[in-house]
């Protein structure tokens, strides 16, 4: 900003000094924030989830989500930075098909491991070898040359399964999970074979087959690995004093392919655009930086491109990620740091709130947090209905949204207006 293009990693500690410093005394004179709208904030969402609907990124919706937040920034007068990156693509051509062929014939549900390997159009078949947990001391004396390992979940990840598998001659791996049912797991980088989960019960009766003879199964994949484009849209409010540090407001617009996304992160989104209206008219010391971020749902790649390429250093992050949906909004973040939870806490009580602390580490604060910015995660609980069809909007809560819009936009302006 205003020609600064400075390393957050150099200038962070800085940074934080001069937040901690300034932790516990709220600025001389904060003015009163308008109400958030829990209108505004159920429209926003409402046509997120719905009249675009499933966003996953890379996509042509996704494209539709950004362009939305951009013309939204544009609406309240804020500047406008479209930040395009490069990410690696997933698509599940079709559904994976898991069939045992011998002794008897039957079929067995299974997932894609995300990021797995292709079969060949008509499947890889051949025998299964159990493999125990998939690590190099339990592949010792394993004659796996063009066989299929099931592997059990657990001790390692399941790209080392993978890797482990197909270093010893395998030609795919099935995971059996540990925990009830199959579920959706990513092997984070592309494997050299297929590889998919399974249900308990299913691996199970796939190991007793095995002591009694052998068994063979059928299995085919289907999917796309590609290098694909997606953005952050920022929307920047100028600071009046310090324009070259920066305060964040964000949450990620994607959702995965076959969810709607109303709660994972419509109600995210929807409090990002509340909490940039509620400031629109106010003057802050510091910039703020209100952020859609791209590709959060594949690794937090949007924030982590964010941090790796900030103009200006970053004091201070807010995340909202599922905010529509629960009891009432927590605050958390990754490395327990207090410094944002105590500012946080304060701006709770000015509204009325008490905030119920908790730690989490797997949304986009934590691309912050290990560069070192203090950061604070907005968030209103677990959802049984997250990366589902189920994940619709008329299970959020627009009063929940605004309320997590405000609370931001008080946070925010806390820090903005510390000096």
């Amino acid at each position: 900003m205003n020609g600064f293009r400075l390393t957050v990693r150099l200038l962070v500690s800085l940074a934080v000094l001069a937040l901690a410093a300034t932790t516990l005394a709220a600025p001389a004179a904060a003015p009163a924030l308008p109400a958030a709208s829990p209108q505004l904030a159920i429209e926003h969402t409402a046509v997120l989830s719905q009249q675009i609907g499933p966003r996953p990124a890379g996509s042509p919706n996704d494209a539709r989500g950004a362009d939305y937040l951009a013309d939204q920034f544009r609406r309240l007068g804020y500047a406008v930075e479209r930040q395009r990156f490069s990410f690696r693509y997933f698509e599940e051509v079709r559904a994976p098909s898991l069939t045992v062929t011998a002794p008897a014939a039957g079929s067995i549900r299974a997932v894609t491991l995300e990021f797995s390997a292709s079969t060949p159009d008509a499947g890889a078949e051949a025998e299964i070898v159990s493999v125990g947990l998939a690590r190099p001391q339990d592949l010792t004396g394993k004659n796996l040359d063009g066989k299929i390992a099931l592997a059990e979940r657990g001790q390692i990840q399941f790209r080392e399964k993978a890797a482990n598998v197909a270093a010893a001659g395998g030609a795919a791996v099935i995971v059996y999970n540990t925990q009830g049912g199959p579920i959706a797991a990513t092997l984070v980088e592309p494997s050299r074979i297929p590889a998919v989960i399974i249900g308990q019960d299913d691996g199970q009766r796939l190991l007793d087959l095995s002591r009694a003879g052998p068994v063979r199964v059928r299995l085919v994949v289907s999917a796309i690995i590609e290098q694909r484009m997606t953005e952050n849209v920022i929307g920047i409010k100028r600071g009046t004093a310090a324009s070259n540090e920066v305060v964040v407001v964000g949450g990620h617009r994607d959702s995965v392919r076959v969810s709607p996304g109303a709660n994972d992160n419509a109600s995210g989104t929807a409090a990002v655009l509340e909490a940039a209206r509620l400031l629109a008219a106010v003057p802050t010391a510091r910039t703020i930086h209100f952020i859609g971020f791209g590709a959060e749902e594949v690794g937090l790649v949007g924030s982590a491109f964010y941090v790796r390429n900030a103009t200006g250093t970053i004091v201070g992050m807010v995340n909202m990620d599922m905010v529509g949906r629960g009891p009432s909004i927590m605050a958390g973040n990754a490395s327990g740091n207090p410094l944002m939870l105590d500012i946080a806490d304060a701006a709770a009580r000015r509204l009325g709130m008490t905030l119920r602390r908790f730690r989490f580490g797997s949304s986009d604060h934590v691309s912050f947090e290990q560069a070192g910015v203090p950061a604070v995660f907005l968030h209103t609980g677990d959802d049984d209905a997250i990366h589902t069809p189920s994940d619709t909007l008329e299970r959020v809560s627009g009063q929940l949204i605004a309320t997590a819009a405000g609370l931001a936009a008080g946070i925010a302006l806390d820090v903005a207006s510390r000096r």
